[in-house]
C-alpha cells in the first residue's frame, strides 16, 4: 500500500503535465481554426473557436485578445472591453493589449482610463511610436501642451522621417505661442511631404500671426495649387490679402470660396467687399 502511494505521488505530476499539454494542444487547434475563419471574414465561427481555445486553456491570452478584436469589430464594446482586460490580466507585459483597450475606452468616452492605459503601454514599451502619437494628440486636445510636445518630440526621436509628427508638434507649438518652433516643424513637414496641403496652410497661419502676410499668401498659393477646390484655403488667403491691404484680390478669393459652396464665404464678402 505504501509502495502504491509512493508510485501515485511520483506519477501525479507526470499525469498533470500530460493533461495540461493535451489541453494546450487542443487550445492551439481551436485557435488555429479560429484564425482561418477570421481570415475568411467568418466572425461568428472565429469567435466560437477562440472561445473554445480559451475554455481549453484559460491562460491562452492570445485567444482572449483575438476575442476582444472580434467583439470590437461586431460593435459589442462591453465584451471587447472584458476580453482586452482579460488579455492584460493574463499577460501584464503586453503593451498592445493596453493600447487597444485605450483606443476602445476613447470610443466609449472613458478618457481617464484611456490615458491611463496609454501611459501603461508606453511604460512597458518605451519605443511605442503610435502610442506616443495617440497620447500626444489627446494631451493636445485637453490643453496640456507641454506634455503633448514632449510626446511628439519622443515620437520624432524614434521616427524623424514621419511628417505628421512634425505637423502635430507644430500645431502644439503654435498654440503655445512658440511661433519660431512651429514654423520649424512645418518646414520639416513640408520637406518630408511637399504635397501635404496642411503643412502650407498651417505655416501660413503662423506667418499671419507674425504679420508676415506676403509669406502667408505664398504658402496659400501653393496650397491652392495642390488642391484648387479646397474652399477654406481661399478664405485664409483672402483674409491675408485684407490684412495686406489688397482688397480686390481678397474679394476675388471670397467669391471663389462662395462658388465652391463654403458656408462662411458670403459673410466674409459682405463684411469686406461692400
Amino acid at each position: 500500500m505504501k509502495y502504491r502511494l509512493m508510485l501515485l505521488t511520483l506519477l501525479l505530476p507526470v499525469m498533470l503535465a500530460v493533461c495540461c499539454k493535451q489541453k494546450a494542444s487542443e487550445s492551439k487547434a481551436h485557435f488555429d481554426k479560429a484564425n482561418e475563419f477570421l481570415f475568411s471574414d467568418d466572425l461568428e465561427n472565429a469567435k466560437k473557436e477562440y472561445e473554445a481555445a480559451l475554455t481549453e486553456d484559460t491562460t491562452n491570452w492570445k485567444a482572449a485578445y483575438e476575442l476582444a478584436g472580434v467583439d470590437e469589430m461586431q460593435g459589442d464594446f462591453n465584451n471587447a472591453l472584458y476580453y482586452y482586460t482579460k488579455t492584460v490580466q493574463l499577460n501584464p507585459k503586453y503593451a498592445i493589449g493596453f493600447y487597444n483597450r485605450a483606443n476602445l475606452e476613447e470610443v466609449i468616452g472613458d478618457e481617464k482610463s484611456s490615458m491611463k492605459d496609454l501611459s501603461k503601454a508606453i511604460s512597458i514599451k518605451k519605443d511605442f511610436f503610435t502610442a506616443l502619437l495617440t497620447r500626444g494628440r489627446k494631451e493636445y486636445a485637453s490643453g496640456h501642451l507641454k506634455e503633448a510636445i514632449s510626446d511628439f518630440s519622443e515620437a520624432i526621436d524614434l521616427r524623424p522621417d514621419f511628417y505628421m509628427a512634425y505637423s502635430m508638434r507644430g500645431s502644439c507649438r503654435f498654440k503655445a505661442a512658440d511661433l519660431a518652433g512651429a514654423i520649424s516643424d512645418f518646414d520639416m513637414e513640408i520637406k518630408l511631404m511637399p504635397r501635404h496641403i496642411m503643412g502650407y496652410v498651417n505655416r501660413a497661419l503662423v506667418y499671419g500671426e507674425q504679420q508676415n502676410y506676403r509669406a502667408a499668401i505664398n504658402d496659400l498659393n501653393t496650397a491652392i495649387n495642390i488642391d484648387p477646390l479646397w474652399s477654406q484655403a481661399y478664405l485664409y488667403r483672402g483674409m491675408n490679402y485684407i490684412k495686406n491691404k489688397t482688397k480686390d484680390s481678397a474679394c476675388g478669393d471670397f467669391r471663389m470660396a462662395y462658388k465652391l459652396k463654403n458656408p462662411q464665404a458670403q459673410a466674409y464678402s459682405d463684411q469686406y467687399c461692400k
